[in-house]
Parts: structure tokens; sequence; C-alpha cells
């Protein structure tokens, strides 16, 4: 009977196949559920902002003249491009805009991409260029340091270099291709001496959506010139993915008021790069892309225009678009695009010609904007 009864006990506390497969199921969502946490919380807590204010290092390239100086009696040129971290051919899409890819094709892709569209603005050989969204240290760019391969095609200038983002939080989505960590920024050239640079940290925003967006900033570059004044030079690149009226409006205010602080000093204003608004669209329309806002051009202050617009509508209208979405690879009239990047100038900055440079989107997802100016 003992053995009986213990053979008994031994059965009913033997678990069943189920028992043992919920149980196992259990433990795994349970550890899934403590990394989870353990992420979300570590990337919240690991997230920082770079200080306002902050002064940029002025550096010089190999070929740059120091002896060269700005004459306000000559015709000048500038360019801006957003290069899209070398990742944005013509046939490249991107997951934060409803594509797949999240990484650039590959290192190799990333310089022919970086030579290509960087040859694009040397061709015209300006005098000032802006360029956005140069990384340095990102897995999104396999670690190229970008920056130091620019430097190699820009041998005659000097610049600045504001860091966009510095050392970000890991972003481990999408899953198979983690976005990762990223080091990215924008930088401002000049055949000129460059006396000083500011990084002013833009407004964003600050609920759980700031992961979405990099630590937008934009920079300021006085150039001197021979009647004691400066052309200072803004290069900025606006929020797109995160924002909303609000923080859209606190960026374009807080840039505003620092251009007409210059204004005020009898100083010749040039504000270019990637506004990620749609430039084209009046206030009161309604554009094809919930990011690509209009551009507030009530709001834009006294003594100030935006450049494309000092050539009337007919010619604004008729002027190349400077950037597709990426849901999808570029498609000629099936891909929607738009006039995001561009100049905003001073009244005491005479604009000779403004043209939008159309590559076919073959390099970047941003077209190059090309301007020629003289000073009053």
């Amino acid at each position: 009977m003992k053995a009986k009864k213990k053979a008994m006990i031994k059965k009913a506390r033997k678990k069943s196949p189920l028992t043992i497969t919920l149980r196992t199921l259990g433990i795994v969502l349970g550890c899934l559920l403590v990394v989870l946490i353990g992420y979300v919380a570590y990337f919240f807590l690991s997230y920082s902002r770079l200080p306002d204010n902050f002064e940029l290092n002025l550096h010089k390239n190999a070929e740059f003249d120091p002896s060269l100086k700005p004459d306000t009696e000559k015709t000048f040129s500038i360019m801006s491009n957003n290069v899209g971290f070398g990742a944005y051919s013509y046939d490249f899409d991107f997951f934060m805009d409803g594509g797949t890819q999240s990484w650039a094709f590959s290192k190799d892709a990333i310089y022919k991409n970086l030579n290509g569209q960087i040859s694009k603005l040397t061709a015209l050989d300006p005098d000032f260029i802006m360029i956005q969204e140069i990384d340095e240290d990102s897995t999104r760019s396999y670690h190229v340091n970008e920056l130091e391969f620019v430097n190699l095609m820009l041998k005659p200038y000097n610049y600045t270099y504001a860091y966009n983002y510095f050392k970000s939080s890991f972003i481990a989505y999408p899953f198979l291709q983690p976005h990762g960590t990223i080091t990215s920024g924008i930088a401002t050239y000049s055949k000129y001496g460059i006396e000083s640079g500011l990084r002013r940290s833009l407004p964003i925003n600050e609920s759980i959506s700031k992961v979405l967006d990099l630590d937008r900033c934009y920079s300021i570059s006085r150039v001197p010139l021979d009647n004691g004044k400066y052309l200072v030079l803004f290069n900025v690149h606006l929020s797109a993915y995160g924002s909303d009226e609000s923080v859209r409006e606190g960026q374009t205010s807080m840039l505003f008021n620092d251009m007409v602080a210059e204004y005020n000093k009898g100083n010749y204003i040039i504000c270019g790069g990637d506004f990620n608004h749609d430039l084209l669209l009046k206030e009161d329309e309604t554009g094809y892309s919930t990011w690509a806002c209009a551009f507030p051009r009530s709001a834009i202050p006294e003594h100030f225009s935006l450049a494309m617009d000092l050539f009337g509508e007919d010619y604004k209208h008729s002027l190349d678009m400077t950037c597709r979405d990426c849901d999808e690879p570029y498609t000629k009239g099936h891909t929607n695009e738009f006039i995001v990047d561009g100049f905003i100038v001073s009244d005491n900055v005479n604009v000779l010609s403004y043209e939008n440079l159309n590559t076919g989107y073959l390099y970047s997802d941003h077209e190059p904007v090309y301007m020629t100016f003289d000073l009053k």
C-alpha cells in the first residue's frame, strides 16, 4: 500500500507538458519584459542635449588661404545642401518615412554618394557652402568619418562644425537593423576667414516624441568684411520628426530673433539650410505630407525675405524641387517632392541669382541650392 501511495503522489507531482510549456513561456516573456523596461529606462535616462550658446572651434583645411579678404564690392556665391549622411541615393528609402532601410546600403555607397554630391557643389566653386547631416561616427553610416572625407574635397575652405546630435542613445529599432547611435552635424565652409562660430540649441518637443528628433540646432558663423561689418551665416536644420506647431513656432522665433539682433548691429545676414517646411505652400494650405508644413512667411521679420520670393511668383513656382519623400525609391512623377531648402536674406544683401540644382536625387534626398549676391 505504501508503495502504491508513493507512486500516486509522484504521478500527481509530475507536471504535464502544457504546464511546462506555459511556465517556460511565462519565464521567457518575463525576461523580455525586464529587458524592454531596462532598455526604455536606459534610453530616456541617457538622453541628453548639448548646451546652448556653445562656442565652435574654427578649422582650416589644407589649402585655405588666410590672406583672402572679402571685398564688399565683389559678387559672392553660396550653396546649401543636406547630404543625407551619404545614404540617400535615388533608390534608397528610410524607415522613419515609411520605407524599409535604416542604414546606408554600404560603406562604398556612402563614399560614392558623398563624392557625387560634394562634386556638384565644388563644380560651381562657391565662396560659401552650408552642409547639413554629415555623420562623424554613426551606426547608420558604418562609423565612417564623413566630415573628414568631405574636408578632403573642400581643401580651399575653413569651416565651423556644430553637432546636431552627439553620441545619441542606441536606437534599437528596426530590430533586424537597429539604427544605433548617431554623431552628426552641420558644417559651414568659407573661402574667407571666419572670426567666430556659435551653436544655438533649438527648442524641441519635450514629450516622449523627442526621441524621434535630433538635438536640433543652428550655427552662426561670422565673416569679417573690409568695411568693419560682418557677413553672418546662419546654417539651419529645423525639426521634421516629433515636432508640432508650438515647436515649429519656437524654433523659427528663436532663429528670427537672433537674425534681427545681428541686423541691428549693421551686419549682413544669410540664413540657409534645410528648413523642413514646404517653402512653396501658402500658410493656409495643406500639402502632401504631415511633416512638410507651410513655412511661416508672415512671421519673417521686417527687413528679411525668403530669397526665392524676391524673383516673383512665376519664377518661384518654376524652380526645381529640392527634397523628396523617402517612403520609397525615387520615381519621377510619382514620388512626392517639395522645396524645403533655401535661403533667407536681409535687405542689405542683394540677391543676383537663385537656382535649385536638379540632379535627379542621384546622391541625396536633397538637391543643392545655389545663390549669387552682393552687399549693399
